[in-house]
């Protein structure tokens, strides 16, 4: 399991004034199922390119922000990777 730092995220901001979490991982390492940042797990929830994001990434981040659930993404070089606080 992938363990990182608070240190290692910075914000994301996205259409409609949304902000989340953001890991980059532009290696070539791929992330894990599950992963733990400053202490706390999340799970992943599934992936979206890139380009063309902004029209289906911030809806799935408001559904889960609307439903309690606190958002992380990991971007990689072509696809962001959606994981949900457990």
């Amino acid at each position: 399991m992938l363990t990182f730092e608070d240190t290692d995220v910075d914000e994301l901001g996205l259409d409609g004034g949304l902000v989340v979490p953001r890991i980059r991982m532009t290696g070539d390492a791929l992330p894990d199922v599950e992963i733990v940042v400053g202490g706390r797990l999340y799970a992943y929830e599934r992936s979206y390119p890139i380009k063309g994001h902004g029209a289906t990434l911030p809806p799935h981040i408001r559904g889960a922000l609307d439903e309690g659930k606190k958002p992380l993404v990991i971007e990689r070089p072509e696809r962001f990777y959606l994981y949900i606080e457990k």
